[in-house]
């Protein structure tokens, strides 16, 4: 299902309610290619991943099992 969004004066943008609901996760993977920006839902709200041309980082609060990053990072890799 397709939505168009739209851009706040505060640079943000609202995901339909039915997304929200539908993937009960307040955090977003926003992955830039050469023709699109994909939103992906993180399932698991406790892991944040943040990504530049240079580096990655990804953090937990309760800490994260080093083989659970490689899981996730190869999920994030297969979509």
């Amino acid at each position: 299902m397709n939505h168009t969004l739209k851009l706040f004066n505060t640079w943000q943008i609202t995901l339909p309610k039915s997304w929200r609901t539908k993937y009960n996760t307040k955090s977003f993977l926003a992955e830039e290619t050469d023709k699109w920006l994909l939103i992906k839902p993180i399932m698991d709200d406790d892991v944040v991943y943040y990504e530049n041309k240079e580096w990655f980082w990804i953090y937990s609060e309760s800490g994260i099992d080093p083989l659970d990053i490689i899981y996730k990072i190869k999920k994030l890799q297969n979509g």
